[in-house]
């Protein structure tokens, strides 16, 4: 049923535009243009479903038109023993997929507005839903609710093509059963109503149209993971290193100069009592502390708490999650423990992966390129363009 459902919801997505960019001369893996279907709720009861303008519905089961709407429509969808309801029932039918007859129309669940169409099925009384949009939708998107104090141009569209590639990353990597490749909630995706036309943004987006990076992965040449640091303090960290999973990607430490000179002026300091240490962890009492650290990059991965007889381990995603990202700012750090106190001592601010938006911002005032930027944190990868693939 998902792989049915997944080859309808391809059948029913718009295509998307040709641009013109020239192409570079490496064979890529053969890619085009895409949707990304995103999960917007999970076994839910149910949504409040709203279509401003016109609209039409699919059963995915065969792809035919179940329904249509000239005027838009307001009700909460439910899924009923006989099949979903949505204002009107649907005998038979589990899944719909809406999709808007105009670019006008605007479609809404539970009062957040999203761009493409959506996708309803039921299972047992709950529904899921999910959003199929275009990935340069996606991509101003994800920036949009990112960045609402824009960077240098140049940073922008470098982020625009980091977030593009992620995303081609995602839909390859996904389960080819699967109806959806990322979770709303994973992503902090927000929908399109934040999303201001001529902002940095999107003229980022844009003027960068379909260009990814590629990195050589035994044979083959395909995009991979890729995020972004605020200050690396001097060095970044390998996806892997940090994330602790595979993500064909760099698999070296980057050195970042500029960061590197306003290391001190990173420098920060969180004070926490054992015991308060303790709750937060999850663990009896915290008697000793061991750091596991990415040598090549000073990057703090894992973290192990011992108690005086059992041992516990918590990453460092993990570890920031629950102490507050404003206190343990980054994975760059020492820890000490002075008499009911532990002390982190740390330089830089986030995870320490991908591009140092520091280090970027700097090289962009000195008038460096976003091609220029990415190459610098992005060595043995190469820019390319989607569109520049054979229909």
């Amino acid at each position: 049923m998902k792989m049915l459902f997944a080859a309808v919801m391809l059948f029913c997505s718009a295509a998307i535009q040709a641009d013109e960019y020239s192409s570079y001369e490496r064979i890529a893996e053969p890619m085009a243009p895409r949707n990304i279907q995103i999960l917007l709720e999970n076994n839910v009861d149910g949504a409040l479903l709203e279509v401003k303008g016109p609209y039409y519905i699919f059963n995915p089961h065969d792809g035919s038109r179940v329904s249509s709407g000239l005027l838009g429509k307001r009700f909460m969808v439910h899924e009923l023993d006989d099949g979903l309801k949505w204002g009107e029932e649907f005998p038979g039918v589990h899944q719909i997929y809406i999709k808007p007859r105009s670019s006008e129309t605007s479609i809404f669940i539970n009062g957040i507005q999203y761009s493409g169409s959506v996708a309803i099925y039921g299972i047992s009384g709950k529904i899921n839903i999910v959003n199929d949009i275009d990935v340069e939708s996606y991509v101003k998107s994800a920036l949009t609710t990112q960045f609402t104090t824009p960077l240098e141009p140049e940073v922008m569209s470098a982020l625009a093509i980091l977030t593009r590639t992620d995303a081609y990353y995602q839909v390859n990597r996904a389960n080819p059963e699967s109806f959806w490749h990322i979770s709303a909630q994973d992503v902090n995706y927000q929908g399109s109503a934040l999303i201001v036309s001529n902002s940095s943004v999107d003229r980022a987006v844009e003027s960068t149209r379909h260009l990814i990076l590629l990195h050589p992965d035994e044979g083959r040449d395909l995009p991979f993971a890729t995020t972004w640091t605020e200050h690396s303090a001097g060095k970044t960290a390998p996806y892997s290193s940090i994330f602790r999973k595979e993500a064909s990607s760099i698999e070296k430490c980057v050195e970042a100069p500029h960061a590197a000179l306003a290391r001190q002026e990173s420098k920060w300091t969180y004070k926490i009592g054992k015991k308060t240490l303790a709750h937060l962890l999850d663990v009896p009492q915290v008697k000793s502390i061991e750091l596991f650290v990415n040598e090549p990059s000073s990057k703090v991965y894992g973290l192990r708490v011992k108690d005086g007889v059992e041992s516990f381990d918590i990453d460092f995603l993990n570890l920031q999650a629950r102490l507050g990202a404003k206190h343990l700012q980054s994975s760059d750090f020492t820890v000490a423990i002075k008499d009911d106190s532990v002390v982190f001592t740390g330089f830089g601010k986030g995870h320490g992966v991908g591009l140092c938006l520091y280090s970027a911002s700097a090289l962009a005032q000195n008038g460096e390129n976003a091609v220029k930027i990415l190459s610098k944190f992005f060595p043995e990868t190469y820019l390319y363009n989607l569109n520049a693939i054979p229909k």
